[in-house]
């Protein structure tokens, strides 16, 4: 993205040539300041990172010669942790009394005399010379326990919000340090490995180009015969070959050129200078001890009408996040049978969902909502804690008689029946069924960053340092998702022998701990040769688009998450048919239930197709009982207008439906055939002739102002524009599904175009008083159907008001958007104060970018306006009911009231409200397909 280059440089440089020199004189005064406060002041950058992982560059930068010194208390200020984060949070606090807007970070002040820090910010570093005084309050000591040097741990110091968080990170440095956090060397207890580990074999010739041991390689700068066994019994290898001093070779067969003499294999270890390491192409081998390799082999069993006896018993551990219910319901319905048991575990953040689920629990006896919750974080050691936990609950449970523990979410669903499931599993009874990665397990180690140490605190994981991995033992890993047999979850949890507490303690302080350490057990337990290499899932990867390191805001490293399964991936999924897969995902029905009602039809036949609600799908996006989480505040300011035109529009229908808003209930979004169809409000509202308060729900629809001027030419390949928040890059939609937007809102514009050449447009972006915000060129690129997202980088708070983007190419403006930014009556989830209204509606300070855009005025056709100017001055003043009076003028725009229904029977009140239940589209209206009421029925799972 670069600025727009519509003027002429000329003309530029003529109108502005005098702005040029006086600008020349000003920055080599700036230069000259900034050379002269350069050792009181230096800026990190948290967000220079590379496509793998998070930089190493960190607040404590190694060219200041810093370090956080053992035992010296660090003084950090306690600020509010979210500064810097959400630019909302920069305004109203104690009072209206907090940073100024544009203040969107705080710093951390780093006194190079004391090594004293003080946290102001976690985005901006400030090292401070001697004499030094900032402005403190609140203040609190961490002390480490050793020198901290290593530039990943300081970094994370550098970054963390809380003392408490500060004092763990350093305490596991320091023990990570000294190697104390981990056991050096664990046990092999599985039967399958040999006992001739070390036994050398001899001096072997070896080939350019046909290596003698063909498996991994690796330079070791302190190779020995130890290390270099050690690191192909953690690859998985029988065999390690040393050779030319540093290189260390594994395989699985050596000697097919031949042997040569001893003194061929002279080179002096690096790692020990009593012993050799081998030559140029000369291999000195050595036996791992890693033993038989077993692969056990569980071919497709489906469920025949015949009675099996002794069956297994599943136990499916659902552990759910977010709020669409209806999609866990209808999982659960499909994979539910009396004779199974279903543990749920909800997010601690998710009160909607754990609420919504506790009916269920207290029907049925198989099923189970446990009460220890975790709040987990992609990537967090906090997912593994929790499955080990869930594990220790189920064996509690003695009524439960299981026999395998499978675990699913809430976007996973069936390919099979439980049936077939039931029979695989009854089949194979004892085998452990995981996805291991494959072959190369040092690229594997270093892809997950097994050889890095993670300590989870403040909802975030931090990446602490380096560390050596345990020797003697295999290394594997793969899928979180598994199918555990009950004599091994009983190892797991009770088992205090040395592989198992060292492996706990080894993956508390490890990324995708969950990917690896069941994998890890296994293969150097003694159920080694209980492992069968099938998850029994299928997983959509698109790499391309599921690895835009989209964690990198709550983990220290990259990561990769599946795409969804849509349509038009089908076929794909008929392909696993005869295989033995039965679960599939990733699944949403906000992006995309037909691919759900597919699979529905070919598993229980097309009894689905006439079904009332088959193509609709509500999902709740706020809910007046939740405490703990609340919606963005232009979210919360739409729904109240959306109840109050609901009300006006009811009233304008008939004299007789007048209702005055009480209070908003909930807020979904609703969908129909895989299209955004509107969002319904819920609210008590009274009714003013009679006092009688009724729940009433309000359907509200979008208008589009999206226009092509001139669809000719390259133009003509523009399919759709919108703007929109929370862009999601995997699947290129908003997450921000109705697009609501506030004036503290990071907007992006999602722009689709088809089959065409490669050509650069320039987008520009108007307030509501004709201000030209930016504007930027972007390239399309040559081919077929691309989705871009542009995202103008704004100081904030935005102008509220009707806002454009138009597109140009070639001077002319061939294609525009509209979109409204809502103003606030609601700041932090209450009532808007008139402090905070003033610094909200009132635009940014000074410029929205870092250059004025004004000159393009003539060539976007868009004049200055004093009338809009002024009338903009009076709107950022309203409070009370002249503020909600203009939200609800502006919202009418872009959303008109398709019509409004009640729970209760109005019929003798207001002939307009039709009763909720007997519409198509409220979210009270009847939905099978993911009724709560219908599990556990016999017509469901007899099927």
């Amino acid at each position: 993205m670069a600025v727009s280059r519509i003027a002429s440089s000329q003309r530029m440089c003529s109108r502005y040539k005098y702005f040029f020199y006086i600008a020349l004189l000003i920055l080599g005064l700036q230069l000259f300041l900034g050379y002269s406060f350069y050792n009181m002041i230096r800026p990190e950058n948290p967000d220079n990172r590379s496509d793998d992982t998070f930089s190493l560059k960190n607040p404590f930068d190694s060219d200041s010669r810093q370090v956080v010194k053992r035992g010296q208390g660090v003084n950090i200020e306690q600020t509010n942790s979210e500064y810097g984060r959400d630019p909302s949070k920069l305004i109203g606090e104690n009072g209206g009394k907090g940073p100024p807007a544009g203040n969107h970070g705080k710093r951390v002040l780093i006194d190079k005399h004391d090594s004293k820090v003080t946290n102001t910010s976690a985005s901006k570093v400030l090292v401070r010379g001697k004499g030094g005084n900032p402005v403190t309050r609140g203040i609190v000591t961490y002390k480490p326990k050793c020198d901290i040097v290593d530039k990943q741990a300081l970094s994370a110091l550098g970054r963390a919000k809380t003392v408490e968080c500060r004092q763990q990170i350093a305490d596991v440095a320091c023990l990570n340090a000294d190697g104390m956090l981990y056991a050096p060397s664990l046990p092999r207890y599985c039967p399958l490995k040999g006992n001739d580990t070390g036994r050398y074999f001899g001096c072997f010739q070896d080939s350019l180009n046909d290596r003698d041991l063909e498996g991994n390689y690796k330079e070791l700068p302190n190779n020995s015969p130890k290390v270099c066994i050690a690191f192909c019994l953690r690859s998985g290898f029988h065999y390690a070959g040393l050779q030319y001093s540093k290189e260390c070779w594994c395989g699985d067969r050596y000697g097919r050129h031949g042997i040569l003499a001893e003194a061929q294999c002279d080179g002096k270890c690096p790692g020990s200078e009593t012993q050799t390491c081998g030559g140029y192409l000369a291999i000195k081998v050595y036996s791992t001890g890693y033993g038989e390799k077993k692969k056990n082999v569980a071919p497709l069993v489906r469920a025949t009408s015949a009675k099996i006896s002794n069956i297994s018993r599943i136990v499916f551990v659902l552990t759910l996040n977010g709020r669409q219910i209806r999609q866990v319901v209808r999982l659960i319905r499909t994979i539910y049978h009396p004779q199974h048991y279903y543990f749920i575990h909800v997010d601690e953040r998710q009160e909607y969902m754990f609420r919504e689920l506790l009916p269920l629990e207290n029907r049925l006896a198989n099923v189970h909502l446990t009460k220890t919750r975790f709040s987990t974080i992609w990537g967090g050691a906090s997912l593994l804690q929790a499955h080990l936990t869930f594990m220790k609950e189920l064996m509690t449970l003695k009524e439960w008689k299981w026999d395998y523990y499978i675990n699913l979410s809430e976007s996973d669903y069936p390919i099979k029946t439980v049936g077939d499931l039931t029979a695989f599993l009854t089949k194979y009874r004892g085998l452990n069924f995981l996805k291991s990665h494959g072959r190369d397990t040092p690229r594997f180690i270093q892809k997950q960053g097994l050889d890095q140490t993670f300590y989870e605190c403040d909802n975030h994981l931090w990446r602490v340092g380096p560390r050596t991995l345990p020797e003697g033992i295999r290394i594997d890993g793969g899928s979180d998702w598994i199918c555990l047999y009950r004599e091994f979850v009983d190892y797991l949890i009770t088992s205090k022998d040395d592989l198992i507490t060292g492996l706990k303690e080894l993956y508390k302080y490890t990324l995708l701990p969950a990917e690896s350490f069941f994998h890890t057990v296994l293969q150097n337990s003694q159920f080694c040769d209980k492992v069968v290499d099938n998850n029994l899932h299928l997983t959509n990867w698109r790499r391309k688009q599921g690895c835009k390191c989209q964690y990198k805001h709550i983990v220290d490293w990259c990561g990769c998450s599946p795409n969804d399964f849509k349509t038009t991936d089908l076929d794909r999924l008929m392909n696993y048919e005869e295989k033995p897969t039965f679960f599939a995902r990733k699944f949403e029905p906000i992006v995309n239930q037909e691919i759900i009602n597919s699979l529905d039809v070919y598993l229980f036949g097309r009894f689905q197709q006439d079904m009332v609600a088959l193509t609709s799908y509500w999902q709740n996006e706020y809910h007046h009982l939740d405490k703990k989480w609340f919606p963005k505040d232009a979210y919360l300011t739409s729904y109240h207008s959306f109840a109050r035109l609901g009300l006006k529009a009811l009233y304008q229908q008939s004299k007789s439906c007048g209702f005055r808003l009480i209070k908003l209930l909930e807020a979904n979004v609703f969908y129909e055939s895989d299209h955004f169809h509107g969002l319904l409000v819920m609210h008590h509202a009274e009714h003013e002739s009679t006092g009688k308060v009724i729940t009433m729900e309000t359907h509200m629809h979008p208008r589009h102002h999206y226009t092509v001027l001139k669809p000719k030419g390259v133009i003509g390949r523009i399919q759709t524009l919108q703007v929109g928040t929370d862009f999601d890059p995997k699947e290129l939609i908003f997450r921000n599904y109705a697009q609501l937007i506030g004036p503290y809102d990071e907007i992006a514009l999602r722009h689709v175009w088809g089959l065409g050449p490669e050509f650069v447009v320039s987008m520009a972006w108007i307030d509501p008083i004709n201000v030209v915000a930016a504007s930027y060129d972007v390239k399309i690129p040559a081919g077929s159907i691309h989705v871009g997202q542009h995202k103008p980088n704004f100081n904030r708070p935005l102008r509220p008001g009707i806002w454009t983007v138009k597109l140009m190419f070639n001077f002319d403006v061939v294609a525009e958007t509209s979109f409204l930014v809502t103003p606030l009556s609601f700041f932090h989830s209450r009532s808007i104060s008139t402090s905070e209204i003033y610094r909200t509606h009132a635009g940014p300070f000074g410029m929205y970018a870092t250059k004025d855009f004004s000159e393009f005025r003539d060539v976007l056709q868009v004049k200055q306006n004093a009338e809009l100017e002024k009338q903009a001055m009076i709107n950022m003043k309203k409070v009370g009911k002249d503020l909600e009076n203009w939200i609800d003028s502006l919202v009418p725009y872009f959303w008109q009231v398709q019509r409004s229904c009640s729970v209760e029977d109005m019929t003798n009140m207001c002939d307009e409200l039709q009763q909720c239940r007997k519409t198509s589209w409220s979210s009270r209206s009847p939905d099978p397909k993911s009724e709560l009421s219908a599990i556990g029925s016999k017509r469901v799972w007899a099927r």
